[in-house]
This record gives C-alpha cells, structure tokens and sequence, in this order.
C-alpha cells in the first residue's frame, strides 16, 4: 500500500472517530456539554485527529511495504493514544538521561 493511500484510510477512520465523539454530544444537555464547534480547542481536536492519524499511517506503509487498509485505519483510530504515548515515553527517557548527567 502506497503512503498516500494509507494516509487516506487512516485520515477516514480518525475522522469517523471524530465525527462519533461529536455525536456523543447530542445526548448531554446544553448546559453540561464542556466543549461544542465553538471552542478551538474542539475544532483543532476534530480536525487534528484524522491528520495525525494519517501521518502515523503514511510512516509506517512508507517503511513497511505489507501495510494493509484494516491497519491503516486502525492506526488512524487510534492515532491520539498511540502518539500520547510516544510523547510520554520520549519525555520519560529525556529524565532519566538528564539525571545521569554529572553537574556543571
């Protein structure tokens, strides 16, 4: 599978998550939604999720030539945890070098 296409099957599963936790929404009251389209913060998560999605699917067809749609798009579902950990691991790794470190 080429790059684009898995980035395309990624971008279309992490926009279907976005779409179902919006539509979650409509069950909760007006007055006790914490986040609706007006918020940025809302905008940039609905829209955020399927470009990460598809990034993280794009790298790895591009390194991994037996990449397939199904993985594609459960990358891109689940694309924000998969990247929430990446990001804690690096910073977890980042303390534990900086403490070997002998003091100036």
């Amino acid at each position: 599978m080429s790059p684009i296409a898995a980035f395309l099957w990624a971008a279309g599963a992490g926009f279907a998550v976005s779409v179902l936790d919006y539509a979650a929404l409509a069950g909760v009251p007006r007055q006790r939604r914490r986040v609706d389209f007006s918020d940025p913060a809302y905008l940039l998560k609905f829209a955020g999720h399927p470009l990460v999605g598809g990034l993280l699917a794009a790298a790895y067809a591009a390194s991994r030539p037996d990449a397939t749609p199904l993985l594609a798009a459960i990358l891109g579902a689940a694309a924000p945890g998969i990247w929430r950990t990446i990001v804690r691991s690096g910073a977890a790794i980042a303390r534990a070098l900086v403490g070997r470190l002998p003091a100036a």
